[in-house]
């Protein structure tokens, strides 16, 4: 009995011993070890969501998404790490040397991207590699990819998603939220090889696919304005162009344009230089809503038809022009011509900036504060596009005795192309400011309606009926048919606008930047019962050329004809045709 009493103190103090170790463990590392054993038992993985298509109004998609290829690895499962490299780097295009000190920098690290949305034959050549070589860690999950059917069209206002398919511009950022759905989750037990073994049915999360958002945007319209828009910007060399074309009664965008533009499924292409780098950000820009300016003569219509509507001066009134120049005090004002007398429809069809002065100076500052305002001059449109400006409307307390000649001309104020239309479109509808509008609805995946901004929101009535019809037919008619606006002129339909030729001003708002302008054009048609309105700016057009009447009026006439007979809209018999001239 005495020689197993030395065995059992030390059985005894063996079992001590591992109790202790084992207490250890469970104290100080049980929790550490047992999240180890879960992540080496236990796979779980993103299920990703399909992002919500764009479409226009008929329905035509702008932007979808499609599921590409892409290559991961996981490192801790890499037997010969040269050897996996030198197999798979090739048909990756990829280097080997640099594969495999990828793979070497996180040995413990369970997922890294080798290679994004590939190709389908590099896939092809990728899964017989892997199964030829018995490499294991490698795999291949789809991902969602964006796609814009039409290229670089409505690239601003689509805007554009990042490598995370989050919305990051136009309308993939302000819809993001139901763009971009809610990815799925799921569980399952695994091999040592990381093979699936038992999918953990109660924790597995169904990915929910995001929503539709249908535009008021037609893509035909839109094709056809930014081809006119760009082809007058490399007419007239200007250094970018906007243009926006609307439905007067309800506010609904059929057509957003900027130009030069950029392609949404490589918005900043990589490799380039930091100079590059800056002009390409400049090309994300929507500048129909982000950027305003000195909008000069197409302003002039907004001040006369508002002291028209409340008894200040008649279409009929004459004005003593005595051009080319008149003092007003300290200020002096130019026209283009020397008129002698003109009667008001006169002072807009022949854009007189003297004729404006001398009805300004009769209106007085507060009254002139007023009508800029009731257009919604100063504020935001509203409009569902991220980085809108509100222009430049000067705090009244800031207005001077120079205000009352400028802003009737359209200076001391800006204004983006949207804002113009906008305002311009109340001498379509009989009067009334319309929020603008770009987007129709949001469609749930489900097919049920999640938003229905299908309806015109009215702001607020600008002025009757009769002035708006009155102003629109002999003012701003007449532009078109004997003033500053004849280019615009199209056959089969009456044209109404105003053209608009602004200074640049220097930035520190000293002055102005010497043989710099802004040429706009205005206008809708047909003008006894208005369908459209469009807006044409070309900013800093070159080679002599800048007049409004000149640089985008043709560009807008040419707007206005294709949208009127895309509309199948019966023609003027009153118009000339292309047959009589």
């Amino acid at each position: 009995m005495r020689s197993l009493w030395p065995l059992t103190v030390a059985v005894t103090l063996l079992l001590t011993a591992g109790a202790a170790r084992l207490a250890q463990l469970e104290l100080r590392d049980g929790a550490a070890l047992r999240a180890q054993a879960q992540r080496q038992q236990v796979a779980s993985w993103t299920i990703p969501s399909q992002r919500g298509e764009i479409l226009d109004c008929q329905g035509r998609v702008l932007a979808g998404s499609v599921r590409r290829p892409s290559v991961f690895v996981d490192p801790a499962m890499v037997e010969d790490v040269r050897y996996a490299a030198a197999s798979v780097a090739p048909v990756l295009g990829m280097s080997a040397r640099a594969l495999e000190e990828q793979i070497r920098a996180e040995p413990d690290r369970r997922f890294m991207w080798l290679c994004r949305e590939i190709e389908d034959q590099q896939l092809e050549a990728f899964e017989q590699v892997r199964r030829a070589r018995g490499l294991l860690g490698f795999g291949v999950q789809h991902e969602p990819q964006r796609v814009y059917p039409y290229a670089r069209l409505a690239a601003q206002v689509l805007g554009f998603v990042g490598s995370d398919q989050h919305g990051l511009a136009g309308v993939e950022l302000s819809f993001d939220s139901v763009l971009h759905g809610k990815d799925g989750r799921g569980r399952s037990t695994v091999d040592t090889r990381r093979r699936r073994v038992r999918t953990h049915v109660s924790e597995f999360e169904r990915p929910v696919d995001g929503a539709t958002v249908v535009l008021a945007i037609d893509a035909y319209l839109q094709q056809r304005t930014e081809l006119h828009l760009r082809e007058a910007v490399e007419q007239f060399k200007a250094e970018w162009g906007a243009a926006v074309l609307m439905d007067p009664h309800s506010g609904e965008v059929l057509a957003m344009a900027t130009f030069p533009d950029f392609d949404p499924a490589n918005p900043v292409p990589p490799n380039l230089s930091e100079a590059e780098q800056a002009r390409a950000a400049e090309l994300l820009r929507n500048r129909a809503i982000a950027d305003s300016v000195e909008p000069g003569s197409i302003f002039k219509p907004y001040i006369a038809s508002c002291a028209l509507d409340e008894g200040q001066t008649r279409l009929d009134e004459t004005f003593r022009i005595a051009g080319p120049t008149r003092n007003f005090g300290r200020r002096t004002i130019r026209d283009t011509h020397p008129y002698d007398v003109l009667a008001l429809h006169e002072v807009i069809s022949k854009s007189s900036n003297i004729g404006m002065g001398m009805l300004a100076a009769r209106l007085g500052n507060e009254r002139l504060h007023r009508y800029v305002r009731l257009f919604g001059f100063g504020d935001v449109t509203g409009i569902e596009l991220p980085g809108e400006h509100a222009g430049l409307v000067q705090d009244f307390s800031r207005w001077t005795g120079y205000s009352t000649q400028s802003i009737p001309i359209g200076q001391e104020i800006a204004l983006t192309p949207i804002q113009i239309v906008s305002g311009f479109a109340v001498f379509a509808n009989g009067g009334v400011l319309y929020r603008p509008r770009l987007v129709r609805g949001v469609i749930g995946a489900d097919g049920r309606a999640i938003r229905d901004e299908s309806r015109p929101i009215p702001l607020r009535r600008v002025l009757s009926e009769e002035t708006t019809r009155r102003f629109r037919m002999e003012a701003l008619v007449e532009t078109v048919l004997s003033g500053t606006g004849k280019q615009a002129a199209i056959p089969d339909y009456q044209v109404f606008g105003k053209t608009g030729t602004a200074q640049v001003a220097r930035r520190d708002g000293r002055g102005y930047i010497p043989g710099a302008y802004v040429g706009s054009f205005v206008g809708g048609a047909p003008a006894d019962n208005p369908r459209a309105v469009v807006v044409v700016s070309l900013y800093r057009p070159s080679g002599g050329k800048y007049y409004g009447g000149t640089v985008a009026a043709p560009a807008a006439g040419a707007i206005l004809a294709d949208t009127l007979t895309y509309m199948r809209v019966p023609p003027d018999p009153h118009v000339p045709g292309p047959e009589n001239g």
